[in-house]
């Protein structure tokens, strides 16, 4: 008695193609999936770069509060209370109690381990509830890292001072902050 096709099964062509439908289908789903991955662990660096340049925008503003007066891009060959090390002073700030100025500063890292260059500040350290401890020393300390721009503008007549900071994420997109002070 002859078999019907039902009662035979599958061929080995139809097994074959429909493995590899499912194989091009896995493909694509992981594909996707690593796409996916790849774009969230983007937006969290870029989160966290944004987090950090605002931090480091306020720590200027509270610096600004604390100063007399400022000046943008002071001479480099000036006497500053810590060393530059090969680093172009972007900020020095004059504090209202007549100590050395509070220095910031953009160029190469003092090590490698950061990523680029950094924005570093001089000037004396914090306690521990966030402010300047009376009589310590001033300190070289890196403020923010891989920084591509710190850009300072006074508009004419007005006591404020515009900043600007650009940092690029390990992809390569651009993130940037802007503060006031």
């Amino acid at each position: 008695m002859p078999r019907t096709r039902a009662a035979q099964g599958f061929t080995l062509v139809e097994l074959m193609l429909a493995a590899l439908l499912g194989c091009v289908l896995c493909g694509v789903v992981f594909q996707l999936l690593f796409a996916e991955t790849r774009q969230g662990g983007a937006l969290a660096e870029s989160l966290q770069l944004k987090q950090w340049q605002r931090r480091t925008l306020e720590l200027v503003k509270s610096d600004l509060e604390r100063g007399s007066s400022w000046q943008i891009d002071p001479d480099p060959a000036g006497s500053w209370p810590c060393g530059l090390a090969g680093r172009q002073p972007k900020l020095a700030i004059t504090p209202t109690d007549g100590s050395a100025s509070v220095v910031y500063s953009l160029g190469p890292a003092p090590s490698a381990i950061w990523r680029g260059d950094v924005l570093m500040r001089c000037g004396p350290a914090f306690d521990l509830q966030g402010g300047i401890r009376s009589g310590s020393r001033y300190q070289n300390r890196v403020v923010l890292d891989g920084v591509d721009r710190f850009e300072l503008i006074q508009p004419p007549g007005l006591p404020v001072l515009q900043m600007q900071l650009e940092q690029r994420t390990r992809l390569g997109g651009p993130v940037s902050s802007q503060g006031v002070g």
